[in-house]
């Protein structure tokens, strides 16, 4: 047993935590995420605070990735103008989510020079000027990521990348799947042709892209260094013997393919070899070790189903919370989830009382919602009135994915009336107040039901277009697009409710809209008489 001296020296021996070298402290940072250092070491002591703050080579490159569930909470946006800002000019490498806009982006441009990859997520606060204002000042970047930002995209904004940035050689875009099923082959392939001036790239991803096969090709001839391609979700896209022929370079290509016969989708992975003479071999992205063992995930699915069926509140939790992240990215995982019986389990938690698990559920909907089969499923499983429960009651998150919810219903033509017959457009139009953050959600899925005549009726008789003028005038450049679409189905299909729209001052704003609005909303506004 320890002499009571050995305890006094022990004692004695406990070290003071400030007193450590800088070159230790610094060491230890360097182990930390950035934003757990803005919030603790660097406000911990003088010390540990003149460490985080004065050595820029811990800031060359940031990552402030992972914190989203923090972004109602922190002053994100601040703290990446921090992090930026102790680089001192040396910052390689800026990777986000939930922070940064117009401003912002304007700073980091002049205070990262040597900046090489730059990844925004989530960031909806900067649009298409912004980012063209900005970009010509990153002459070396290497990779480039803009996933799930709403407001950019359009304008010609990909080609001014491609322009200023040489040495361009990863590309990623990913959209949140809301794409236009009416816009023309002009509007799909806007991007394609933005993207084909990024003539190094060797990786490129287009997550929910809508360009066609024309655009593809437009790409493949070139972007002539292409090694890794992939296309998933990029439902326009029809693998035929000609993009097989150009395809056959390619190392690695993901894409999902239509079923002969069949409208139904499903994920494959390609990879060259010598056997198909030139042609890409099609692997089922089962194959691949990558994907796991479906077995596995088909006993870890029944094991959450049994949770979501438990009476306690923190299984059902965690339960939704695992089955919204197996649902998130692997479309093999969305089938396994919806062939267990998750389903119709999620679409009774709707209702639940707990927030959290509300939010899962809806979340966990919505991600299954991308694969066409699970589109029909989850309707038929009756969600639409729960879906409309959530866009009344839910926390601001699970308002949002239940709108996108729907929009990727209605996506579906037989799922369209259905939710024009579930009520869904009375709420749709309040959701469209600035007040309630989610104009451009909602605007989204009212255009898609104003392709249909229950739809066009139901906006009319829930003074749906006095609300759409507003977005035309005043909403995102994404928001007026959809305004737009939709104020067109409406005039093309009724003449009251083209009166109600010229009654509602819609023309000077359509004016400016054909002048300045993206090339989308231009078209729009000139299929207008």
């Amino acid at each position: 047993m320890p002499s009571s001296s050995s305890f006094a020296s022990a004692k004695a021996e406990a070290r003071n935590w400030a007193e450590l070298p800088l070159d230790a402290i610094s060491s230890i940072l360097h182990k930390l995420d950035h934003v757990d250092i803005l919030m603790g070491p660097g406000q911990a002591c003088r010390s540990w605070h003149v460490a985080a703050r004065d050595e820029p080579e811990l800031w060359r490159r940031i990552s402030m990735l992972g914190h989203a569930d923090l972004s109602r909470n922190l002053n994100l946006h601040g703290m990446a103008q921090a992090a930026v800002r102790r680089s001192a000019g040396r910052c390689e490498a800026f990777w986000c989510e939930h922070a940064g806009g117009h401003d912002f982006l304007l700073r980091l441009a002049d205070q990262a020079p040597s900046l090489k990859s730059l990844r925004l997520i989530s960031c909806y606060k900067f649009s298409d000027e912004a980012l063209m204002e900005a970009i010509v000042k990153f002459p070396l970047l290497e990779e480039l990521e803009l996933a799930l930002c709403s407001n950019v995209g359009e304008s010609g904004v990909l080609g001014v990348v491609g322009k200023a940035c040489p040495q361009l050689k990863s590309f990623r875009l990913i959209k949140d799947v809301l794409y236009d099923s009416e816009a023309s082959d002009y509007d799909k392939d806007d991007e394609a042709m933005g993207i084909a001036t990024m003539r190094g790239l060797r990786s490129l991803q287009l997550f929910g892209n809508g360009l066609t096969n024309k655009g593809l090709t437009t790409i493949l001839d070139n972007c002539c260094h292409l090694e890794f391609l992939d296309i998933r979700h990029c439902f326009n896209v029809y693998m035929d013997n000609t993009l097989r022929t150009k395809c056959a370079r390619i190392s690695t290509l993901w894409l999902i393919l239509p079923k002969l016969g069949d409208v139904s989708m499903r994920e494959q992975f390609i990879r060259p070899q010598a056997s198909d003479r030139g042609f890409p071999r099609i692997i089922s992205s089962s194959s691949m070790d990558s994907r796991g063992d479906l077995s596995t995930i088909e006993n870890q699915v029944c094991k959450l189903i049994d949770d979501l069926r438990s009476d306690s509140i923190e299984c059902q939790r965690s339960a939704t919370s695992e089955i919204r992240l197996l649902a998130k990215h692997n479309m093999e995982n969305r089938i396994v989830i919806a062939d267990c019986g998750a389903i119709n389990l999620l679409v009774g938690l709707l209702h639940s009382p707990d927030a959290k698990i509300q939010e899962n559920a809806v979340t966990s909907l919505l991600n299954l919602s991308m694969s066409d089969n699970n589109k029909i499923a989850i309707v038929n499983a009756y969600a639409i009135d729960p879906l409309i429960h959530v866009l009344e009651t839910g926390n601001p998150e699970a308002k949002e994915n239940s709108a996108a919810t729907l929009f990727s219903l209605c996506i579906t033509e037989e799922n369209k009336g259905r939710i024009v017959q579930a009520d869904a457009v009375k709420h749709l139009v309040k959701l469209m107040d600035p007040a309630a953050g989610m104009v451009d959600k909602a605007v989204a899925v009212l255009a898609n039901l104003a392709m249909i005549a229950e739809g066009r009726t139901a906006i009319g008789q829930a003074r749906g277009i006095p609300a759409l003028v507003d977005v035309v005038e005043l909403g995102s450049a994404r928001g007026k697009e959809n305004a737009v679409a939709a104020l067109l189905q409406l005039c093309k299909n009724s003449n009251k409710s083209c009166s109600i729209v010229l009654q509602e001052g819609a023309l000077p704003p359509l004016v400016t809209l054909s002048r300045s609005g993206t090339p989308r909303a231009r078209e729009k506004v000139f299929h207008f008489r």
